[in-house]
């Protein structure tokens, strides 16, 4: 739901895939991705996300336009409020072509994970702030029981990080009675209900692990520089003279239609939050 608020002078010379995609996201595809580390020492755990990295396959600079989709948000409403397009805010470039929206398509060339598509999205002026990671499990090969309830349904598990943190998993379990019926039902852990209380904010961890010498959470100089150089070659081709153009949306929707196509090409379409 923000927008850039107080920090349009640094967002002008960032955008959403420096900003966001750089070091939040691609943080939490490490820790969805990574294998189990040796033990859970700070380095054995880094080891194991910088893999994650580095594995990321590159995309040629023609594949960029067809598997990164970044956009800009427009005039447009937020619960029921007018809000400005990006171009109209204080301090912003009125030609500016920063993104304030990034999707993308990546593939892990990993034994694991070879083949299987991560999709990825961040976006200012949406219409609800969340973020979560949400795993949609391949069908079965065969369903024995009725085939029409569940043509479309697959099991979803979905790990919530803000602002309601805790985890769901969505599955099929049979209706009771005779018939062999099965429907979607979802199990759901909150943390703040299970525990009585919240979560720490991210930072106060950061901070309180800062001050005894762990650097579990903290980001190792390998992993950011291989962060930095998969980044930077969707950002050359974005600067190059075959540049796919920059796409729009209004403020107060889930993004532009080519993020929808995206996942369109792939017969996927993103979660409902």
């Amino acid at each position: 739901t923000l927008g850039v608020e107080a920090r349009a002078g640094y967002y002008e010379t960032a955008g959403a895939l420096r900003d966001m995609v750089q070091n939040h996201l691609l943080q939490l595809l490490c820790l969805v991705a990574m294998e189990a580390p040796t033990d859970l020492s700070a380095d054995s755990i880094r080891d194991e996300k910088v893999k994650v990295v580095r594995s990321l396959r590159r995309y040629r600079a023609d594949e960029i336009a067809k598997w990164v989709v970044r956009s800009q948000y427009t005039a447009g409403a937020i619960n029921a409020e007018p809000v400005p397009a990006y171009r109209e805010e204080e301090r912003v470039n009125p030609n500016s072509e920063t993104e304030t929206y990034v999707a993308l398509r990546l593939l892990l060339d990993t034994w694991r994970w070879s083949e299987v598509p991560i999709y990825l999205r961040v976006g200012k002026r949406l219409p609800k702030s969340a973020t979560e990671i949400s795993v949609h499990f391949k069908k079965a090969p065969m369903v024995l029981f009725n085939r029409e309830s569940i043509e479309h349904d697959q099991n979803v598990l979905v790990i919530r990080i803000q602002p309601d943190e805790g985890i769901s998993l969505r599955m099929m379990a049979k209706i009771p009675g005779t018939s062999l019926r099965i429907e979607p039902v979802k199990m759901d852990f909150h943390y703040g209900t299970s525990f009585g209380k919240a979560s720490p904010e991210a930072y106060e961890r950061l901070l309180l692990d800062a001050k005894s010498g762990d650097a579990t959470l903290f980001a190792r100089r390998d992993e950011v520089e291989e962060a930095w150089a998969f980044i930077d070659s969707i950002e050359n081709a974005w600067s190059g003279k075959d540049a796919p153009p920059l796409t729009f949306y209004p403020a107060g929707s889930w993004g532009p239609e080519e993020a929808d196509e995206l996942l369109a090409r792939d017969g996927r379409a993103w979660r409902r939050l």
